[in-house]
């Protein structure tokens, strides 16, 4: 279903249209139009609306008929919803064409929006991708794959709402023809499994629905084609790349983290439904402080079935390659890909490259693919991370070893282990507990490596570590104070082994000093200050001599040394605490900090 006309929806002056042979509709005006038939915009005058006409243009007698049926039938069991375009009513035309004849939805579809540069707002994509998966859950529960989810079969409505369209694509679940392996839908907004000649799945128009709301982000598909590519480059990209981080351009970390699980090459780390991929988006705008968007499933008309993952035959795995190759479309800038002498060789390459294996094993368990930690603190341990391991098979699985990899594994820690050594029930679940402790400025990236059932599965953890400010820890007002920043892990002090003072050695590149700070733990101060009780801190920050000093007396919970010119020199950060009550005093001091 394409509605794709750019010109004024509502002409004051209708044009004199094409007399369609449908009783009723005058004026008519072609708005779109592919291999299957035409659609047009017409008035209905009866009603005082314009309607969108889809006329069958092929072989009556041919697939066309078999398709057309199966979409009238499609859209008159579903159309009720308020996100799937409505059906009024159909027939033939005077000159024996039949036709579809349904709500014009005059915002044209999602695909002309985003060719006119309108993407960008992920709240309105995040919130569309909500409505869009109400229609296609509904469309499961009624035992329907879609098949084709893209931009170019979302149509928006006067009042700015997605409808999902164009049926004609759809099947039954239990529709899994043996004897043929065709992919019909869009390479751009195809699974890979699909891609590859699987059969249509759950999880597939998922990932289809998911490539949507990230070309609605983004303005482009996650795997574009580049000018010259070939299919086989393409089609190797979309199957293997990973897919594109929209945190550059602002998206929060649990739409960019729900995206990226939508879109898992391996159909069963996924979402197994619509509903699940809506939960997580509706999750995404709660904690984004957004209204969360409505919901809206159809009941339950036939049971969803699992995807099928077996092998293809390699006559099929032919068939399906040779479908990919002639449906790759460039861009309307570019001209589309004919079928010709290159493009089997092309077709060859892929089968040759890996592309005519079949889907790779699921994993037993299931564990995020990436973590994203945001912006860290330099020197500074991070709150604990949980990464939750759930085993997805039908029998225990032993988790035998956890281990700690990739450029930064230094600054990740494990602080809590529930797995490791123990076997998990079907469904169930363990957790592991990390912290990280970064100690060089910019990307921080580690990996978290699972062996389990003698397979070794990574979680990749990453975020950008940032020198911690003097502002932060409520420095003195001063041109010093102002531009510094933290150098060296922090000095930990203990007393009865609780912590009881950190100190800090900061570093004013525009002053070229050094400056010391040390704070006193609440848990210290509120032991010793019982009864009455105070305490001495001094604080010093030297290279050789006395360097810069402060003294505090009573019950000083913070304190900041002068700033002290170094010129050159390795300088460190000390302080001691020495409390009225005996046996409770301690001493901590950084590491030293060389100004060169």
């Amino acid at each position: 279903m394409v509605q794709s006309e750019r010109s004024e929806r509502h002409p004051s002056r209708p044009d004199p249209g094409v007399a369609l042979g449908v009783p009723g509709c005058t004026d008519a005006v072609e708005v779109g139009r592919g291999g299957f038939g035409v659609v047009y915009r017409a008035r209905q005058a009866a009603y005082s609306r314009w309607v969108a006409v889809k006329v069958l243009s092929a072989d009556w007698a041919g697939p066309s008929r078999a398709r057309f049926e199966r979409e009238l039938r499609t859209l008159g069991r579903l159309s009720d919803h308020p996100h799937i375009v409505t059906l009024h009513q159909a027939g033939r035309t005077d000159a024996g064409n039949p036709y579809l004849l349904m709500a014009y939805e005059e915002g044209g579809s999602l695909g002309d929006r985003l060719r006119a540069g309108t993407a960008g707002d992920w709240r309105d994509a995040v919130a569309g991708g909500i409505a869009v998966a109400g229609a296609l859950e509904t469309a499961h529960r009624a035992g329907l794959l879609h098949r084709d989810v893209k931009p170019e079969n979302i149509l928006i409505s006067g009042y700015g709402e997605p409808k999902l369209a164009d049926f004609g694509q759809a099947r039954p679940y239990a529709d899994r023809p043996g004897n043929r392996s065709t992919v019909t839908a869009s390479v751009l907004h195809a699974a890979p499994e699909v891609l590859r000649g699987a059969p249509a799945s759950a999880p597939a128009d998922v990932y289809a629905l998911a490539s949507t709301v990230l070309h609605w982000i983004r303005g482009a598909p996650p795997f574009p084609p580049a000018d010259g590519e070939s299919p086989a480059s393409l089609l190797r990209r979309i199957t293997v790349d990973p897919v594109p981080d929209l945190r550059p351009l602002g998206v929060p970390e649990q739409v960019c983290g729900a995206l990226e699980r939508a879109l898992a090459k391996d159909p069963a780390r996924r979402p197994g439904s619509a509903a699940e991929f809506a939960a997580e988006l509706r999750a995404a705008q709660a904690a984004a402080g957004l209204p969360v968007t409505p919901f809206v499933p159809g009941e339950p008309a036939a049971g969803r079935v699992p995807a099928s993952t077996g092998p293809m035959s390699l006559s099929a795995r032919w068939r399906a390659a040779r479908a990919l190759s002639a449906t790759v479309a460039r861009p309307s800038r570019r001209p589309v890909l004919r079928r010709s002498v290159g493009l089997v060789v092309a077709v060859a390459a892929v089968l040759a490259t890996g592309y005519a294996q079949p889907p790779p094993t699921p994993t037993p368990v299931s564990l995020p693919d990436r973590l994203e930690l945001g912006e860290l603190r330099l020197y500074a341990e991070s709150a604990e991370r949980v990464v939750s391991v759930r085993n997805r098979t039908d029998h225990p699985v032993p988790v035998q070893g956890l281990t700690v990899g990739g450029p930064s594994r230094a600054a990740l820690r494990i602080v809590a282990d529930g797995c490791v050594a123990h076997r998990l029930a079907p469904g169930a679940r363990c957790e592991l507990g990390f912290v990280v402790l970064p100690t060089v400025a910019g990307p921080v990236r580690g990996e978290l490596e699972l062996t389990v059932a003698g397979r070794t599965l990574r979680t990749t953890v990453s975020g950008t570590a940032a020198p911690r400010r003097a502002a932060q820890d409520d420095a003195p007002p001063g041109r010093c104070y102002a531009d510094a920043y933290q150098v060296g892990a922090s000095a930990y002090g203990y007393a009865g082994g609780l912590k009881a003072i950190s100190v800090k050695q900061y570093w004013s590149p525009g002053c070229r000093a050094a400056m010391a700070y040390v704070w006193v733990w609440k848990q210290y101060r509120d032991n010793i200050a019982v009864g009455g009780g105070t305490w001495t801190v001094d604080l010093a920050v030297r290279a050789t001599g006395p360097g810069s000093r402060q003294r505090a007396v009573g019950q000083p919970y913070e304190l900041w040394t002068e700033p002290y010119r170094s010129a050159g020199r390795c300088v460190t950060a000390s302080a001691t605490i020495s409390p009225t009550r005996p046996g409770a005093g301690t001493t901590a001091t950084t590491g030293p900090w060389c100004d060169r």
